[in-house]
């Protein structure tokens, strides 16, 4: 047996390059299936750039969108639900330049159908009959948030005629077809409220000539967070809606007005369905009268498992393993028997399988988001760690720990490894405990990494998620300092040698926990983060417009508090407190978070003469996605921890 070398923590060498985590490995996304003709696809982020369309065959993968195009939306800016799959095979999609485009699978073609300067569209769903396809459409003819509007709009495949459905709601997501197209459902909500918890459930006749009538309400009128509705092959209506805490499974039966929860006996803490930021989540499918293929998630941990709809009973399908991270748009049904799933297992990134069920059920890889192949005693295993704080006010703190490891190295005797704590955005998002190579490119040369999911992380129960709100700030900076000190007192990290990163509203959390915590962290690195909350709140985008209003301001508060909170919570106006080296990275095309956010902040420290570097990508937008922006990011923020915490 080959004997370890000694290294300092944060040397080691390590297999896993920056090619690694960025020109060999991509996003999986969007499943999507016609039962009648079996044939499937799914979304694939492109090396260069853009995103293309897969088809799943018996024969392997083939791409079926030429370079050119890019299925694409930019509805709400954060996009999502870029396209689907015609009852004759052909695909609409939304293409990277917002207009809407039919694509022949078989030839390649593609052809435009509708589309003008001002309209966007997403969240497509074909009618199974007609010539008609429902979808969402964003207006930027007045392109402020108060005045950009959104539709449900019905697109004719044949002439490109376009109607608008509905248009009395501020904003609409996922519109449904059942599986005889008689009736189509949806979600709405209106300012100022949100879709956590304010989005309802609507159903509509529809008429054969494009048109709808006899609107009501199924669900969502006492703020019960409905969620991911979805149609079963039998007429079912299936929805999330929380209750008792959690958000849990409801079917309507054909014919029936009532909805009855799925009870699933041992999971009554799990979640049953998603509402996000990004359009069109697909956490769970039902595959027939009986069966049904759900992700549940409980304390940020996914798995995948079958409910026998006529008993009660389920199983669990794939181990953590390879599936302990599902979200997002990941979910298809193929057929009665069998569906598509993209998830990630404690040791497996991102893959996509075939699964299928009955008594020799079987689960098979067909896509790695990695073309790497390391050996499995590389990667370093996520603990999942659950701390009671310290401070007030008294409360429980999750997160996932991966130790350094490395099977070639060791650190001296009596070291302890630094510490990189990564803060997801949202804020009300979630970090799973998934394979990421770029978690592994750190722990494999020697550092400890920690996802932190913060008071006001999904994934965890309602009361979890909503403590955040008018504790924006305050709670989960809090959090971030109360774990390095877990971690340090616990001899599991290095004093002093702790730094913090993240993306947007993680962004944020690095900001204001450097000003509020300025002695626990010795370096952050943010990506188009937070700095000044009110100017956010005049400049962002409609979807989040009135986002900040209830992150930090408790109900109940004059005009006057909301001001001062705007204020007091924003770091740009606290940078005399920040003591540690920062790392700001931002996009010049960022819509969501404008770049000024990140170009006051380090103007403002340079004024003090504070250790502050920013980078520009003249060509990014929110988040650095662009292949060659991903590697500048890795590059850069290795270079700054090397720096700042060996």
């Amino acid at each position: 047996m080959e004997s370890k070398k000694a290294v300092p923590y944060g040397s080691w060498e390590s297999p896993i390059s920056l090619d690694s985590v960025v020109s060999k490995s991509w996003k999986l996304s969007s499943p999507r299936a016609n039962a009648k003709s079996g044939r499937a696809f799914y979304t694939e982020r492109r090396e260069a750039g853009g995103i293309s369309i897969i088809e799943i065959t018996d024969n392997g993968l083939k791409d079926v969108l030429p370079a050119e195009y890019s299925a694409k939306s930019s509805v709400y800016e954060y996009g999502g639900a870029p396209y689907a799959v015609l009852p004759d095979d052909r695909i609409i999609f939304s293409n990277k330049d917002g207009a809407v485009y039919i694509l022949n699978p078989d030839t390649r073609a593609a052809s435009r159908l509708t589309g003008e300067p001002n309209l966007r569209y997403s969240d497509f769903d074909a009618h199974p009959t007609q010539p008609w396809v429902i979808a969402n459409q964003e207006d930027h003819e007045n392109d402020t948030p108060t005045e950009v509007r959104n539709y449900i709009v019905g697109i004719n495949t044949r002439t490109g005629e376009v109607n608008r459905l509905l248009d009395t709601a501020d904003f609409y997501y996922t519109p449904y077809f059942n599986p005889d197209g008689t009736k189509f459902v949806w979600l709405e909500w209106n300012h100022p409220d949100l879709p956590f918890d304010a989005a309802k459930l609507y159903m509509a006749t529809w008429n054969t000539d494009g048109h709808i009538c006899d609107i009501q309400l199924v669900a969502g009128k006492d703020g019960e967070g409905v969620a991911e509705p979805r149609w079963g092959p039998d007429g079912s209506l299936y929805f999330g809606k929380e209750v008792r805490g959690y958000r849990r499974l409801f079917r309507i039966l054909p014919g029936e007005q009532i909805s009855n929860e799925v009870v699933v006996d041992g999971l009554e803490n799990a979640e049953f369905g998603e509402i996000r930021w990004y359009q069109g989540s697909h956490t769970y499918a039902p595959l027939s009268e009986r069966y049904l293929a759900a992700c549940p998630v409980n304390a940020g941990v996914s798995q995948l498992i079958l409910i026998d709809l006529n008993n009660g009973s389920w199983r669990r399908i794939g181990d953590a393993s390879i599936l302990s991270e599902v979200m997002l748009d990941a979910v298809a049904r193929l057929d009665d028997t069998a569906f598509f799933v993209i998830g990630a297992g404690t040791t497996t990134a991102q893959t996509l399988y075939r699964c299928s069920v009955g008594e020799s059920g079987s689960i098979s890889a067909l896509r790695k988001s990695t073309d790497e192949e390391f050996e499995g005693s590389l990667y370093s295993v996520p603990e999942s760690l659950v701390i009671s704080s310290q401070e007030s006010p008294s409360r429980r703190i999750h997160a996932f720990l991966w130790p350094p490891h490395n099977p070639k190295f060791e650190a001296p005797d009596a070291s302890l490894p630094p510490l990189i704590m990564i803060v997801h955005g949202g804020p009300t998002a979630y970090t799973g405990l998934g394979l990421k190579l770029r978690i592994q490119y750190f722990t494999s040369r020697g550092y400890a990494v920690l996802a932190l999911n913060h008071t006001g992380s999904s994934g965890h129960g309602q009361k979890y998620r909503d403590a955040l709100f008018g504790n924006w700030g305050l709670v989960d900076s809090d959090d971030a300092a109360e774990f390095v000190e877990y971690l340090v007192a616990n001899g599991r990290v290095k004093a002093g040698a702790a730094g913090i990163t993240g993306v947007s509203a993680g962004g944020y959390n690095t900001l204001r926990t450097l000003t509020r915590h300025p002695k626990t962290f010795a370096a952050g690195v943010c990506l188009s983060g937070i700095s000044d909350i009110k100017r956010l709140d005049e400049a962002t985008h409609k979807l989040e417009s009135d986002y900040a209003d209830h992150l930090v301001t408790p109900p109940g508060s004059s005009k006057e508090d909301r001001e001062r909170n705007l204020r007091d919570r924003s770091p740009l106006y606290h940078v005399d407190k920040i003591e540690s080296p920062l790392l700001l990275l931002h996009g010049a095309k960022d819509f969501v978070t404008p770049l000024e956010q990140a170009q006051k902040m380090a103007n403002a420290i340079k004024a003090r003469g504070g250790d502050v570097e920013i980078i520009i990508a003249p060509d990014e937008g929110h988040g650095f996605s662009q292949p060659h922006n991903a590697r500048l990011w890795l590059e850069e923020e290795e270079k700054w921890w090397r720096r700042t915490l060996l």
